[in-house]
């Protein structure tokens, strides 16, 4: 696989001479914004408006969808909007009827739906470190999976004759892939940015790629040079996609890290491009010669105290590892974040998070935004990217497998029977062999079962958290429970009187799940540790009542669930797996969690700090691995559902673990269950492998 050749060629910009809005189309604050035709498509924290241009110097709403979800970009392709919405998945509208749009399918993305690229029948979504999922989107009303294509933390993509071009955040660079047979995508190239990756658009041979917060390799230190120095843009020659070439670079001279919003993204009106940079504004560039950009105007949305719009952003670093580096004094005035661009010719649109849709008005340096509609390449998908012939190398022993509709988050086995969370599919109950006995439809997505007794938990996203009576097959409803976001993940008590869930992108709540038929919170937890990336709580109670769940920034909750009452325990705050793709489980009295390629295990404490030092058990001679662990007996299955990665491990000597076997799946394989010599492995829309030890 080819990485791109460096090139000198860097502009450098300077915070100054910064031009404002010309109007204010007077809609509110927004997200991402797109143009077909005469109307713009405008996100609205969760809302989809539509607004029309007939007359171009003052949008007018003509159309809205409330409450769709955590809306964050949107793609057009005919009478049809694709809409990414983070955790709460890809909303799929009908906008026909410009006055009365309407929602016509909800898919079940893999992890935080993001970035969004729309070519032929398919549709690319970005997923963060999960990744960029395929679908075929020839039935709008009825999506379908077709693979996913591991490039890193993917925030943002784009197609372009054939090609898949994927900005990575956290590794700093551009994936390139080869989808023409989007069942069999193949990673041909990778680019270097001179920061976090995320928007970019391909045009005649060259791509376009915004950057932004740190260089590559910056530690979290303002004593780091690189720390803020990696905000700008780069330009490649891509008319070889496997051998990218840099032509130049556009940095900003400034030093500016502020953790949200992070996203940056490219626009192109050739000769012009457009970038936009959340707090930093925007930039119109003169890109005629590609190797030597130039900057012909800078603008931003100023708002001082007083005025609407101002937010007094905090200088504060409460995690102690981000400080924050802005170019100017937010005391004096704030910037509102652009996130969204879209033209017409001699009109710009531009979001302003805090503020509005914003209008600038200039007939020199607005024109139309090109949408690569001269970069289209026939895509067809040709074979099975999940086919479980690709487990027989593996000689994995007594091996079943089962493939629903929907994706397969977890299933957990109780009197013989396997209950299995299969997303848009429900609730499937099967036999030890696999074979369907009955299908439970759900509220919403279920995406966690767990098995106490005689009743069954399921987490169901949008549809809560709902407790059955278990009969064999059958499943009797007994009590539901819903709060103000999707329930992804559900951990319940020995006692059966407390529940955790996972709830949204960030939060945790305490349920009392005590009465047979009402479920009530508690406690919600909702730490200053950033987002909470898919299976974060422990799998399985410590000691029979210690609960811990971590934040992806570096905060973790511990409560003692024993008792009658919560109970608050000091955060191990050291002590963290991998933020990436590691995890807890409980292993008797220890606390076990995945990290560094091995894991480390404790005793939560009642009081007082934790000792970090606590060492690393890695396989000695042996592969690293990762993922969310769970153990039985003497044996640790850990599941990493970035990667593909399926490792079972020997603990019988807990300080000097054994490799049994390692394997990757093509699916996204979930929170292991281990039985009674198999293991069940919840494999994403692979479906559910069962195998013996």
């Amino acid at each position: 696989m080819a990485m791109a050749e460096d090139a000198p060629n860097t502009v450098m910009i300077q915070f100054e001479n910064e031009q404002h809005p010309t109007a204010d189309a007077g809609i509110g604050p927004g997200m991402d914004v797109v143009r077909d035709g005469d109307y713009l498509y405008m996100l609205q924290q969760r809302d989809l408006a539509i607004l029309s241009l007939k007359n171009p110097a003052k949008p007018i709403e003509v159309g809205r969808l409330k409450t769709v979800g955590n809306l964050r970009q949107i793609a057009i392709h005919g009478d049809v909007a694709y809409i990414t919405a983070r955790e709460d998945g890809l909303f799929i509208v009908d906008i026909s009827d410009r006055k009365a749009p309407k929602l016509l399918s909800r898919y079940d993305s893999i992890e935080f739906a993001t970035g969004i690229a729309v070519e032929g029948q398919y549709a690319f979504v970005a997923q963060r470190w999960f990744g960029v999922e395929i679908l075929d989107i020839s039935n709008p009303a009825k999506p379908r999976h077709v693979s996913v294509v591991r490039v890193g933390e993917a925030q943002s993509c784009v197609v372009s004759d054939g090609y898949l071009y994927a900005g990575a955040w956290g590794e700093c660079r551009v994936a390139i892939c080869d989808v023409r047979n989007p069942a069999d995508p193949k990673q041909v190239a990778t680019v270097k940015l001179n920061g976090r990756g995320d928007g970019l658009c391909v045009e005649n041979g060259l791509l376009y790629a915004a950057y932004g917060h740190h260089q590559p390799g910056a530690k979290t230190s303002l004593d780091d040079p690189r720390y803020g120095y990696g905000n700008g843009m780069e330009i490649y020659d891509v008319s070889n996609p496997a051998k990218p070439k840099r032509l130049s670079r556009v940095q900003f001279a400034w030093r500016y890290y502020y953790g949200w919003p992070d996203t940056w993204r490219v626009r192109l009106a050739l000769p012009y491009a457009y970038l936009y940079h959340t707090h930093n504004g925007v930039f119109i560039l003169d890109v005629s010669d590609p190797r030597q950009p130039k900057e012909l105007a800078q603008i931003r949305i100023p708002r001082r105290p007083g005025e609407k719009g101002y937010r007094k952003l905090s200088t504060k670093d409460k995690s102690g590892s981000r400080p924050v580096a802005l170019p100017f004094d937010p005391e004096q005035v704030s910037y509102s974040p652009v996130c969204g661009l879209e033209t017409v010719d001699g009109y710009m649109y531009f979001t302003g998070m805090f503020t509005d849709l914003h209008v600038y008005k200039n007939e020199a340096l607005v024109k139309p935004i090109t949408h690569g509609e001269n970069n289209a390449a026939k895509l067809k998908a040709v074979g099975d990217f999940h086919d479980f012939k690709a487990l027989k190398p593996f000689d994995l022993k007594a091996l079943a497998t089962y493939r629903p509709q929907g994706q397969v988050y977890a299933a957990v086995e109780h009197g013989g029977y396997i209950y299995a969370a299969c997303g848009s599919a429900g609730i499937h109950v099967l036999d030890s062999k696999l074979g369907l006995l009955k299908k439970h439809p759900t509220a919403g997505f279920a995406m966690d079962v767990q098995v106490l007794e005689k009743k069954l938990y399921a987490a169901q996203g949008s549809g809560g958290l709902v407790c059955y009576a278990l009969d064999g097959p059958s499943l009797r409803k007994l009590a539901s429970y819903k709060t103000s976001g999707s329930i992804k993940q559900v951990r319940v008590a020995p006692n059966d009187r407390f529940a955790v869930v996972h709830v949204g992108g960030s939060t945790y709540e305490i349920l009392d799940v005590s009465a047979e038929h009402e479920i009530k919170q508690v406690k919600r937890v909702r730490g200053w540790g950033g987002l909470v990336y898919y299976r974060q709580l422990c799998n399985g109670f410590i000691d029979d009542r210690y609960i811990c769940g971590t934040w992806c920034a570096g905060r973790t909750f511990m409560s003692d669930l024993g008792g009658n009452k919560p109970v608050d325990l000091p955060d191990p705050i050291n002590l963290l797996p991998d933020m990436r793709s590691g995890g807890y489980c409980a292993f008797g009295p220890y606390a076990l969690l995945t990290r560094s390629g091995g894991y480390s295990f404790y005793k939560p404490r009642l009081t007082g700090e934790y000792d970090a030092s606590v060492p690393v058990y890695r396989i000695q001679g042996g592969p690293a691995f990762r993922g969310k662990p769970a153990i039985r007996d003497n044996i640790l299955v850990a599941c990493d559902r970035v990667d593909g990665d399926v490792t079972v491990v020997d603990i019988s000597d807990l300080t000097a673990p054994k490799l049994v076997r390692q394997f990757k799946v093509s699916g996204n394989p979930d929170v292991p269950f281990v039985g009674d010599g198999y293991v069940l492995i919840p494999a994403g829309y692979q479906g559910l492998i069962k195998f013996g030890l």
